[in-house]
């Protein structure tokens, strides 16, 4: 099991996309390959896009994503991720 670790930054979490730097890019599929990320119980298709970002818009139905939240991808099979967000807490009207 290989796990990709970050730490968002400020646009990341205000502007809902994590940056892929290029030594974590092979981790993730090709450009416009949709995969499957399961946060929460749900499972979310999600893929990286011509700049190496991931639009993660959909993660914030429910939760809020902050400047410097951790966050840990684990792949668990071909095509299929795990998210883990520790410090994410959700929406306090949640």
């Amino acid at each position: 099991m290989e796990k990709y670790l970050k730490t968002l930054s400020r646009p990341e979490a205000r502007h809902r996309y994590w940056h892929i730097q290029k030594e974590g890019r092979e981790f993730f599929p090709e450009s416009l390959q949709v995969f499957k990320l399961k946060f929460d119980g749900k499972i979310y298709d999600m893929k990286v896009n011509h700049k190496d970002d991931i639009m993660t818009g959909q993660l914030y139905e429910k939760f809020r994503f902050m400047e410097g939240d951790r966050i840990t991808v684990t792949r668990k099979k071909q095509g299929v991720y795990e998210l883990e967000s520790p410090d994410t807490k959700p929406y306090p009207e949640l």
